[in-house]
């Protein structure tokens, strides 16, 4: 059985969690600038606050508190770690081809070249390209195996790519130096769920939401992983009525994928008519409904 198909809009979504959030930018240009070693000023003192308040305030996405405490810092200060801080806001703030830059030219500088290349990895990911964002993270983790945000990164690229061993790879290294990591189990749930692996993607989005109920996508990808199992009302858990004819989509697509077509037609007709908007999802899900109802009983050679 499968969860995708032609036509009707995809319900799980993954989340590439980091410490400073990640969107999407413009391609970086091929010949971006580089920075002579000599141009970038002296790495800051391992003690520095300002660091830790910065990095702080990025883990808990107070993005203009973060700004601002960087701000104040380099007017009176200026070091690589600094400037690595400038590119995480940057990225943090949606502002990804200043990032991108910012990230470049560090990516070769000892002190952050481990941290710079996985921020630039992160970036190109978010953007689409995939090899140069697999380029970067891989020298990011050479130089630090331990760096989190690029293991789980690169465990994106193996899922993208159906390589499953080296995305359990990933989430394995995550979660033995983090074992609550929320992005972590997040991820490995919907790689689970891409498998067919349905209570394993189950556990690990319920571990993940118990860390961090507030994951909205990890909330949804928990609604199909029990959907898909059948446990239709169990998937209803916590729906609230703003957000229950997205839901009822969700659950109604499972339903579908199963061949419970009575289930499922109900679900797609009861958010059409909760939504006081035209439901182009639901009536989607419904054309393509109608499509499968009309089609003559299989004989035994469906796809499991």
């Amino acid at each position: 059985m499968t969860i995708a198909r032609k036509g009707v809009v995809a319900l799980a979504v993954l989340v590439l969690a980091t410490v400073a959030a990640a969107a999407a930018a413009p391609p970086m240009p091929a010949d971006a600038p580089k920075v002579s070693p000599n141009d970038l000023p002296a790495p800051s003192l391992p003690g520095d606050p300002t660091l830790a308040s910065i990095d702080a305030a990025l883990a808990q996405h107070r993005i203009e508190q973060a700004r601002d405490l960087l701000a104040r810092r380099r007017s009176i200060a200026d070091s690589m770690e600094l400037r690595l801080r400038e590119a995480e806001v940057a990225l943090a703030g949606d502002a990804n081809a200043e990032a991108i830059n910012g990230f470049s030219r560090l990516c070769d500088q000892a002190p952050v070249a481990a941290a710079a290349n996985q921020g630039l990895g992160i970036a190109l990911l978010r953007q689409g390209d995939t090899a140069a964002a697999g380029k970067a993270l891989d020298t990011a983790l050479a130089l630090d195996p331990r760096l989190e945000r690029a293991q789980l990164a690169r465990a994106v690229i193996a899922d993208r790519a159906r390589d499953w061993p080296r995305a359990d790879a990933a989430y394995a290294v995550v979660l033995a130096q983090n074992p609550r990591s929320a992005a972590a189990l997040a991820n490995r749930g919907y790689s689970r769920l891409l498998r067919a692996r349905y209570g394993e993607a189950e556990a690990d989005l319920v571990a993940a939401l118990a860390i961090d109920p507030a994951m909205t996508a990890a909330t949804t990808n928990l609604r199909l992983a029990r959907a898909m199992q059948g446990k239709y009302e169990a998937a209803f858990a916590g729906s609230k009525r703003d957000a229950l004819a997205a839901d009822l989509n969700t659950v109604g697509f499972a339903a579908m994928s199963r061949g419970d077509y009575a289930v499922a037609e109900g679900y797609f007709n009861r958010a059409m008519s909760l939504n006081t908007r035209f439901d182009r999802t639901a009536w989607a899900n419904l054309q393509y409904l109608k499509q499968l109802m009309a089609k003559p009983a299989d004989t035994g050679t469906a796809e499991h």
